[in-house]
């Protein structure tokens, strides 16, 4: 009797084993493809963004979400997050600015402009006074737009040096820590954030030009062709308010 309970016993056991493995097996797809699930469950394209505005993401996210009915949006604050989502996810589409885009291997379908052109300039704005003459040795700060190699270059691009230290932040409202508390002697900033950015602080900041860097402004590349026309059609439709939100006012297409 105790051998025959025995034997039931470990039947039972091999039967739930494979149970459990059909199950997780069943729910694979799933987990491959969570933007699939999400779009199977909407009946909308996912779309990932990631643009450092001078707005949380949570409010460019329920702004979007509000005047992107046809789709489904999710904004990212961090790169590494929306990297990791981008990877993991297989959305749809993906906003961001071209630098992203470019690092990501995509190309955009339609490119944002502001008064007729793509691309905006940076500057390195400090404290006091700009700084002038060489960079060599200083600390400059700069959003982390891409990854910590990706970031060094593009900001060490900017700069046309290699010899500074470069302090990354995770968001533009970070920048201001590093001047008002001397853990910068810069800080690398788009020329549309400026305002905004000096506008937080009662700190005399002041900028210097730099020459020849222009940068690509937010644009959308669409990663499923099946709903391009879709997703294309709904941000070109964008009212002009929030076309503003995104640091743009129209859209061209490369």
């Amino acid at each position: 009797m105790i051998e025959q309970n025995s034997r039931l016993a470990h039947h039972r056991f091999v039967v739930s084993r494979w149970l459990c493995l059909l199950v997780l097996v069943a729910g694979l797809p799933w987990l491959w493809l969570p933007s699939q699930r999400a779009q199977a469950q909407s009946g909308r394209p996912a779309v990932h963004v990631f643009l450092q505005l001078g707005v949380k993401s949570s409010a460019l996210e329920r702004e979007l979400q509000a005047r992107l009915p046809g789709l489904e949006v999710t904004v990212f604050g961090r790169f590494r997050d929306f990297h990791d989502a981008v990877n993991a996810g297989r959305p749809d589409a993906i906003a961001c600015i071209t630098p992203v885009l470019e690092s990501l291997g995509k190309k955009p379908l339609l490119q944002g402009t502001r008064k007729g052109t793509g691309t905006e300039a940076y500057v390195l704005a400090s404290v006091g006074k700009p700084l002038a003459g060489s960079l060599a040795g200083k600390t400059i700060g700069v959003v982390d737009l891409l990854d910590r190699e990706g970031t060094q270059t593009f900001a060490t691009g900017l700069l046309k040096t290699t010899d500074v230290k470069i302090k990354r932040v995770a968001k533009i409202e970070d920048l201001l820590p590093l001047l008002e508390f001397s853990a910068a002697d810069g800080v690398l900033i788009s020329t549309s954030l400026l305002a905004k950015f000096t506008e937080r602080t009662r700190l005399p900041v002041k900028t210097r030009e730099l020459p020849g860097t222009q940068v690509g402004l937010p644009a959308v590349a669409v990663l499923d062709p099946s709903v391009r026309d879709v997703v294309l059609g709904a941000f070109k439709n964008l009212d002009g308010r929030t076309k503003k939100l995104l640091g743009i006012d129209d859209w061209s297409t490369p």
